[in-house]
């Protein structure tokens, strides 16, 4: 693994450059992954016994990182480093993945032991200090099936991509709740529901027409899918204005679990609620305190850059089946994961809990507390199939999500209104 920065490479350049150059020293390009700022190849020496290795390239051009390649492996980085040189902006910023190579950590001093209380000598020798556990380098083949392995410093858990076999890289402890959801959305489609996505609204009718689509991708995204239940407990004052029925028109608006029609219905009754308390003369302010319980079935990427475009994604429950390699689309890109089940839960008690407060500010006028227990059950690892659509308008360029299992638009960039 070495790391590049500084250079101005631009990444999507460099895969055509370095393709062209392996093929021209006789490597044989057996497979190709992209990402917006990734790529992986698989490639395999020409003759009978050469062996199929991978390249992986991940960043952007000012930092990027090679990974895949073996130490011995020195035709392959010679290859690699001349197309990224010949690639560079800035070449005099370029170092070999001999330089870049991260240091081997400093060895500790042993620290002298304190003087021992009163045992016996016996006791002392049956109990030697426990000796510190070298850490294991990522997985460069599955343990399953032998396949090889592309994984990154930020992968976490990884899936072979030959027979779906999961793993912890740091513990190689297979994940057994990994499950997925089928594709079942031609390009097209994607592009249709896209479309349709763009000329919502009265003042974006027929942008669709003007829109100029560049590249249709399918990835498929990883979730952690976790049960969460709650008791909140609030203290409040209410009977002092409309500010609960502000809130909960506030509710409505954020609450991205909700419909477009439920959304609706929650703001019309905030408002017939505060125009029933602005005819109450004798309204008098009461502190209250109660409390209410909630059960979530709550989602939260599995990556730790947010991808914009999805807003919030609701596994449909009832598609879920195991996960399957077999039924991945062959020229989709594939996400590995980079928050583990604990990290996970953390962020999902962070935002079960924004919920419920949220949801307590709309019970009251004034929240002067508010505690959330929230219990978490086991989570589930969930591959789902995005479709992103990205399309250009007046010079700016826009991407969109759209759901591969359902069809619905998760989310992206539009224009406000209709560029004239």
């Amino acid at each position: 693994m070495a790391r590049y920065q500084g250079l101005g490479v631009e990444i999507k350049a460099l895969l055509e450059k370095l393709k062209s150059s392996m093929e021209k020293q006789g490597y044989k390009i057996e497979r190709v992954l992209t990402g917006e700022t990734s790529f992986l190849i698989e490639y395999k020496k020409s003759g009978m016994f050469g062996a199929k290795e991978t390249i992986s390239v991940k960043g952007v051009p000012d930092d990027f990182i090679v990974s895949g390649i073996r130490d011995d492996n020195e035709e392959a980085w010679f290859i690699v480093e001349d197309t990224i040189l010949a690639s560079a902006k800035n070449p005099q910023a370029f170092k070999s993945h001999t330089e870049t190579k991260a240091l081997p950590p400093i060895p500790t001093l042993p620290t002298m032991p304190s003087a021992p209380t009163i045992q016996s000598q016996t006791t002392l020798q049956s109990s030697p200090p426990p000796t510190p556990q070298p850490t294991q380098p990522p997985p460069a083949n599955c343990t399953r099936c032998g396949a090889p392995l592309s994984v990154t410093q930020e992968d976490l858990i990884i899936t072979c991509r030959y027979c779906g076999f999961t793993i912890a890289v740091a513990t190689r402890e297979e994940i057994k709740r990994h499950s997925m959801l089928e594709n079942r959305l031609f390009a097209q489609q994607a592009v249709e529901a896209a479309q349709k996505y763009m000329d919502k609204g009265l003042f974006r009718v027929g942008v669709s027409k003007e829109a100029s689509i560049t590249n249709v991708k399918l990835r498929y995204v990883p979730f952690w899918v976790c049960p969460a239940n709650t008791n909140t407990f609030l203290r409040g004052v209410t009977g002092s204005g409309i500010m609960s029925e502000i809130h909960q028109a506030e509710e409505a608006v954020t609450d991205k679990r909700a419909s477009g029609l439920k959304k609706f219905g929650k703001l019309v009754l905030a408002g017939a609620k505060a125009y029933a308390e602005t005819q109450q003369k004798d309204r008098k302010p009461q502190r209250v305190s109660y409390s209410f319980s909630n059960t979530y079935i709550w989602p939260t990427l599995a990556r730790r850059t947010m991808i914009s475009e999805i807003n919030y994604y609701d596994v449909p429950a009832a598609r879920k089946i195991p996960f399957d390699v077999g039924k991945l689309s062959p020229d989709a890109e594939f996400l590995n994961i980079e928050l583990n089940e604990e990290e996970a839960k953390a962020k999902i008690r962070t935002e079960v809990e924004a919920k419920e407060r949220l949801i307590a500010s709309g019970k009251v006028d004034t929240l002067e507390t508010c505690s959330t227990n929230v219990v978490l059950g086991e989570a589930e690892l969930v591959h789902a199939p995005v479709w992103f659509v990205h399309y250009t308008l007046k010079g700016e360029n826009y991407v969109i999500a759209v759901d591969g299992c359902e069809g619905k638009v998760l989310g992206g960039g539009r224009p406000l209104f209709k560029i004239k």
